[in-house]
């Protein structure tokens, strides 16, 4: 066959054929390298208790969950009273405890650290399954589900000093405390998410900060009785 019939046959090919054409090329050539891979659109993984999650800006890992009526030893500055409570006002603290590394170059605050974990429901549950019955942080008085719960406090441990602040590249052991009413069943298990945060330009007062917490790693876990030992 004339090279030059062919050329001036695929010259006259309306561009519908070569966009096809093209597509079939495409294909083509991905199926020398594995084909066309799936997409992963869900960014949340299994949160495996002891195990390190990567969500930034922190490094964290849940050691433990578990429930108590007090959280004693918190220390008093000299004559001052404390401002943080060893008693739950609800009757009941959810525990989350761990340790969180900042993995940023910068100071990290309790805007953020509070927002690092995360609560859910048991789904295996009766009723709220005791996943219901938390003190509101914002509208007070009110109880909200845990899905809507966020710590109350958060302490290092064990000096248990009032985490207001991470450094960079420095790790801490963490308790976050969720106030529960003790009119609701203890939790026997609950939902505990990481959360991770954007960097961005805040659309109010256009500084940049850590924020919209969203889960990264997530998972039904044990609530046990007591601080472990």
């Amino acid at each position: 066959m004339d090279p030059r019939a062919v050329g001036r046959w695929v010259l006259r090919r309306p561009p519908v054929e070569w966009g096809t054409a093209l597509v079939v090329l495409v294909l083509l050539a991905s199926g020398l390298f594995g084909g066309l891979r799936e997409v992963d659109t869900d960014p949340v993984r299994p949160l495996v208790l002891g195990a390190p999650v990567t969500a930034e800006p922190v490094q964290l890992t849940v050691e433990a969950v578990y429930t108590v009526t007090q959280f004693p030893g918190i220390p008093a500055s000299g004559d001052t009273p404390e401002a943080y409570p060893d008693d739950p006002s609800g009757g009941r603290f959810v525990v989350v405890e761990g340790t969180v590394t900042n993995t940023s170059d910068a100071t990290l605050r309790s805007d953020v650290l509070y927002r690092l974990i995360g609560l859910d429901g048991d789904e295996g549950g009766d009723g709220d399954g005791g996943a219901g019955g938390f003190v509101s942080r914002t509208r007070p008085g009110e109880l909200v589900p845990a899905a809507d719960a966020r710590p109350a406090l958060a302490y290092t441990m064990p000096e248990k000093r009032a985490l207001t602040s991470a450094q960079p590249g420095l790790t801490y052991r963490v308790a976050w405390l969720f106030d529960q009413s003790s009119s609701r069943p203890a939790p026997t298990r609950l939902q505990v998410a990481v959360n991770e945060h954007t960097w961005r330009q805040d659309t109010l007062d256009f500084s940049y900060g850590w924020k919209d917490p969203e889960p990264r790693a997530r998972a039904e876990v044990p609530v046990g009785t007591g601080r472990p030992s």
